[in-house]
């Protein structure tokens, strides 16, 4: 534990060197699969699955034998798009996300039109997980591409997390540093990635069919948030999953129009909420998460695995 809480305080230095920087790649802070989602992206110290090869990769070092392949893919706002596919072999495991920003209108500095155009984005790891005595740990790769027309760049990172199941007991602690890593240059400026840092708890309660989970973040490039997720697992082949993210009141307002002569309401005006299901059959699993966003829209998380 004593090593658990020294690598927490200094993981957490690490959004300090681009603390107040616009971040580029801001993709790579969409999620990944539906079931996090679901659970608000309350992740850190759960990450028995796939997803955490996004989450915190110290989830590769311990867990069930097999093979899992995960297929995701995200009806997002604004008619952007977000696939990803990845596969995990404990302790290793590869992922790829791709995101599409859909067709743009183009207009020169006088405001007329020159034609359409499109951006996209694609990141491509590998990850690792390894015993370090009672910690779990992990370590992952990252190329991460991205264009916007005729201009494209190209940047690294890494991901490094630690995880602590506590014997016997139903609870798990785990911190993770994600994005460290080369800034985006376009033309001649540059961007730092959006890093975070994260430390979280989570609670496995087997006899109540209930998992919950508590993370914090600190990104670079934004104010500090906690998410809390939760799953049902009591009735047979379903899980039933809600989560929530605190926000600032001027994030808040400005996601939902208030200020601007209207207001959201409905399922889209409840931004910082998340759910979501999923079904269990055989070897595979279907998962759904619902994110509302506001003025800009719903984005629906569709995700198909399958352990083998």
């Amino acid at each position: 534990m004593r090593a658990l809480l020294l690598a927490a305080i200094l993981l957490g230095q690490g959004p300090r060197l681009y603390a107040a920087q616009s971040s580029a790649a801001q993709f790579l802070n969409l999620g990944f699969g539906a079931r996090a989602l679901g659970m608000g992206e309350a992740y850190t110290a759960v990450a028995d699955d796939i997803s955490c090869v996004y989450y915190n990769p110290a989830g590769l070092a311990a867990g069930p034998e097999g093979r899992e392949l995960s297929f995701s893919h995200a009806f997002h706002i604004q008619d952007t798009a977000v696939s990803q596919v990845g596969f995990m072999r404990r302790p290793y495991a590869a992922a790829i996300t791709y995101f599409s920003a859909g067709e743009m209108e183009g207009r020169d500095a006088s405001a007329a039109l020159t034609g359409n155009f499109t951006a996209r984005d694609v990141a491509v790891q590998v990850s690792r997980g390894f015993k370090l005595g009672p910690l779990d740990a992990g370590i992952s790769g990252k190329i991460i591409s991205q264009k916007i027309k005729s201009s494209g760049a190209t940047s690294f990172a890494g991901d490094f997390g630690l995880l602590y199941r506590f014997k016997g007991t139903p609870y798990s602690a785990g911190v993770s540093l994600v994005n460290f890593g080369t800034k985006v240059k376009f033309e001649e400026e540059s961007f730092p990635l959006p890093m975070k840092f994260k430390a979280g708890v989570a609670a496995k309660m087997a006899a109540a069919h209930m998992l919950l989970a508590l993370d914090a973040e600190f990104p670079n490039d934004g104010p500090a948030a906690v998410r809390f997720g939760a799953e049902y697992r009591g009735l047979d082949g379903i899980a039933l999953r809600l989560g929530y993210r605190t926000t600032t009141s001027g994030q808040r307002d400005a996601i939902l129009g208030r200020g601007f002569g209207d207001s959201v309401s409905g399922v889209a005006g409840m931004y910082g909420f998340f759910a979501g299901a999923g079904l269990v059959y055989s070897a595979f699993t279907l998962d759904y998460a619902l994110l509302p966003y506001g003025e800009l829209g719903t984005a629906h998380r569709f995700s198909v695995g399958m352990k083998f």
